[in-house]
């Protein structure tokens, strides 16, 4: 389904045309380039010329948030259209599965973390990553700002570790360190718990949980997912191989806005935050700010910082791959070249 947007061209007035049609020779010989270009602009004419966009939705990982900001600084400026796409933005949230969503068609791109989509491939959906908004995954452990934690071996000291069900990096934390699978709980999303039990730690992303409770009176330290050894790009985008194929114009024109999306909240990350407000009243200036200072390196750092925003290395997907398959949560015939792509980055 396309909309068409309406673009104008201006033409020089026929009246303009016939008055100096109507004049002498000798007139009309010693009209000038600059004479003419000097005439009544008033008497111009416009042309609406059809230009159709193409409709397309997508899914992000969470509700409306700043960690998203390429994306909603496109919304918001308008790059979308400009780069002919009529988009349609649906959050996620813990309910919502991009991955199902995106490969029984009803959207054309998702947002997940690395692991998640090789999961999916790993099942026999075919979809394919073809940018990261996060070159580190925001993802980490967090716990009591008096505990003496300073790596994750001394996580094993008793705690109580809260993870999302089927976590890879739980896996890997495992096997990895003295951490025991025992020690698991299953993270709901209620920080109740962690907040009563001094010798709990949970899951968290390092630009939201540990504002949050120091807004309660919670002090919270933490350690990041990718400072022990995985490291799964944050937050990517993918499609199904059969719309890229189909539609590589329109991954193009997608790209190429939130990239726009992203440089343009660099340079001014204040701009987005009413906007995302708007979409979710809950937010507050004070948490964009402090995630917005969290994201700089996530988003900018590593390998986008000679590459541009959004790049992938195969040697990274290569090796989270060969981590997955040691873990047992992948099989051996993925290979890397089959799951992202970089050809429509800048």
């Amino acid at each position: 389904m396309k909309k068409k947007m309406k673009k104008f061209l201006y033409f020089a007035s026929a009246s303009v045309l016939l008055t100096l049609a109507a004049c002498g020779s000798e007139t009309v010989e010693e009209a000038t380039v600059d004479e003419a270009d000097q005439s009544d602009t008033s008497a111009e004419v416009v042309e609406e010329v059809d230009q159709e966009l193409i409709e397309m939705k997508q899914i992000t990982s969470w509700f409306p948030q700043v960690e998203n900001a390429g994306q909603y600084y496109a919304a918001m400026e308008g790059f979308y259209e400009e780069a002919g796409i009529d988009m349609t933005t649906e959050p996620g949230g813990p309910q919502v599965s991009s991955i199902y969503i995106v490969s029984s068609g009803s959207a054309q791109i998702g947002m997940a973390q690395a692991d998640q989509v090789l999961y999916a491939i790993n099942e026999g959906i075919p979809l394919v990553v073809f940018f990261a908004n996060f070159q580190k995954t925001p993802q980490g452990i967090m716990f009591h700002a008096d505990q003496p934690i300073e790596n994750y071996n001394d996580l094993a000291d008793g705690y109580e570790i809260y993870t999302a069900a089927g976590a890879g990096y739980w896996e890997y934390l495992v096997s990895q360190f003295d951490i025991e699978a025992d020690q698991n709980r299953v993270y709901t999303g209620d920080s109740s718990a962690f907040v009563s039990n001094e010798k709990a730690a949970s899951q968290m992303y390092v630009t939201s949980e540990p504002f949050y409770l120091a807004q309660e009176g919670v002090e919270t330290n933490h350690l990041l997912i990718a400072d022990s050894g995985y490291s799964p790009y944050g937050d990517v985008l993918f499609t199904t191989k059969e719309y890229m194929e189909e539609n590589p114009e329109a991954i193009q024109a997608y790209v190429d806005a939130i990239t726009r999306g992203w440089a343009a909240f660099k340079e001014d990350p204040e701009k987005v935050y009413d906007y995302i407000i708007e979409l979710e009243p809950e937010k507050t200036v004070e948490q964009m700010e402090y995630a917005t200072e969290q994201m700089q390196d996530l988003v900018y750092g590593d390998d986008a910082s000679e590459h541009g925003v959004g790049y992938m290395s195969e040697e990274r997907w290569e090796e989270l791959i060969g981590q997955l398959i040691e873990l047992g949560l992948l099989d051996s015939e993925i290979t890397a070249a089959d799951v992202f792509t970089t050809e429509f980055l800048n």
